[in-house]
Formats: C-alpha cells, sequence, structure tokens
C-alpha cells in the first residue's frame, strides 16, 4: 500500500489516499482483531503473513481439516486469498512485499472456494468462531456476467443473522463483500443477494484518482468504496499485496482487492 502526504498514492492528486498513516501514529494497527478471509485459502507460510497468522481463525472447509494451505497448481490458480490476506494484514519493517493496512491484526484463512460451493459451506464459513472472529471477508458472489441474479441460501442467510446477533461478543460481527466486477457486461450488483443483504459492508472500488473504474457495477446497494484497479490508458495502477509461493505481486485488481482493504480500515472502528 503507497502512501503519500504531498500527492496521491500514486502521485496522483492530493487527497487520494487512504491516509491511514496518522492512524498508525496514533498507535492503532489492528492489534487485538482478528480477520478472516473466506476464500481459496491463504499461504500462512508466507513471510508477510506467518507472524500474523491465526490458526483459530481458520479452517478448510473444501478438505473438512484445519489447514488453509491454498491447493498449488501450475496456474496458481488458487492464489486470491492470500492476496487478499497480504491487503489486511502483511507485518511492517520486514523489507518483503508492502505493509498491510491493520498490520498488527490476526489473520485467519477460510478455504472455501476450491470445489462446490454450497449454501452449507457458505453457512459453515460465515459462522466460524463467531464468538472469536470479528470482521470476515469476502469477494466473492454470483457470475458477473450480467444476467445471474442469486443470492445466499437459507442456510448463509441464518448465519448472517446468528453473526449479526451474536458476533463479537454481542457487538455483531462484521461481514466485507466486493460488489463484483461486472462492469463491462452491464452487470448490476443488486441482482447480487449478497450485496443487497442488510448484513453486509458492500465495498466497490475507485481508481488512484478516485474515478469509477470500467468494471465497476452500479447499484445503490454499494455502501462504501476504496481504491483498487481501473485506469483505461495503458498505465493501470494496481494493489501490491503478497502472492502464492512466498512472493509479491504487484497486480492484484478490481473491486476483490477493495474489500479486503476495506476490511483492514475497520480495525480503527473496533
Amino acid at each position: 500500500i503507497l502512501l503519500s502526504f504531498h500527492t496521491g498514492q500514486t502521485v496522483g492528486p492530493r487527497g487520494f489516499d487512504i491516509n491511514v498513516a496518522p492512524v498508525w501514529r496514533r498507535n492503532i494497527t489492528g492489534r487485538g482483531v482478528v480477520v478472516t478471509i473466506l476464500d481459496d485459502g491463504i499461504e500462512y507460510t508466507h513471510p508477510d503473513l506467518h507472524a500474523n497468522y491465526d490458526a483459530k481463525a481458520s479452517y478448510d472447509f473444501n478438505s473438512h481439516d484445519d489447514d488453509p494451505m491454498p491447493r498449488y497448481s501450475p496456474d496458481n490458480i488458487n492464489k486470491h486469498g492470500t492476496r487478499c490476506a497480504g491487503e489486511v494484514a502483511a507485518v511492517a519493517n520486514n523489507n518483503k512485499c508492502g505493509v498491510g493496512v491493520a498490520y498488527n491484526s490476526r489473520i485467519g484463512g477460510v478455504r472455501m472456494l476450491d470445489g462446490d460451493v454450497t449454501d452449507a459451506i457458505e453457512a459453515w464459513s460465515l459462522g466460524l468462531k463467531k464468538d472469536y472472529i470479528d470482521i470476515y471477508s469476502s469477494s466473492w458472489g454470483p457470475d458477473d456476467n450480467g444476467c445471474t441474479v442469486d443470492g445466499p441460501g437459507p442456510m448463509a442467510k441464518k448465519a448472517f443473522r446468528e453473526g449479526i446477533r451474536k458476533g463479537r461478543g454481542g457487538l455483531g460481527a462484521i461481514f466485507v463483500w466486493a460488489t463484483g466486477n461486472g462492469g463491462h457486461y452491464q452487470d448490476y450488483c443488486n441482482c447480487d443477494g449478497y450485496i443487497t443483504s442488510i448484513f453486509t459492508v458492500s465495498v466497490g472500488a475507485v481508481n488512484d484518482r478516485g474515478k469509477s473504474p470500467w468494471y465497476a457495477e452500479p447499484c445503490p446497494s454499494t455502501l462504501a468504496v476504496t481504491y483498487s484497479s481501473g485506469a483505461t490508458e495503458g498505465n493501470d495502477k494496481q494493489i501490491v499485496t503478497t502472492d502464492l509461493r512466498r512472493s509479491c505481486t504487484k497486480g492484484h485488481t478490481g473491486t476483490s482487492a477493495a474489500a479486503p482493504l476495506a476490511a483492514g480500515l475497520y480495525f480503527c472502528c473496533l
């Protein structure tokens, strides 16, 4: 995450920045907050994640065991969760990929997208350790193809209700959700029942100059936006974060990148 006080985050216009450094200077860095990424797993052995990894906030609902390590393949298809996790909780000052916005938070991972995503798997994931996990971050949902209308099933809806009533010691769990990337197909995020749910905080994206990106889905259910990729003129600025095989990437994109950034920012409110 690049920060600047005189220009924007990528030497763009002044003021286009998440402006988290003043919060860090007040020693608000995510300590005591637990964030779990619901995705295709996280590479918790990564040098930017290992120190903040929380096994208690993690599970593999695809293989039904305690190990949320992604399934490796030549195309690194299961990189998504690891990239999201680094935005939240990559450790500071270790000269690796960068720093997470809540770099002292505890980070968990749920492997639940690398297989059949049933209503039961969604419910188990959303209800995992609701007495322990503060924030659940999800960058997935129905197909962004402009013709799919879908949302949580009855078991997932029950998990949302239980989390809101009983999570965080009765304060209510925070469910962060990416609004989708189907703008190119004229997709409309109100057709996504996870975004329209009263129980989720839906997060869209703007580019480094505060403009709506080409993939953005417009809808009144979007509650907030934060930064991600999105320029269309060949100089697209993307998100730097952790990647599979203990590496780094400069290419995390879409609302998938915006949602975990927001999940990390919410630590200052807890």
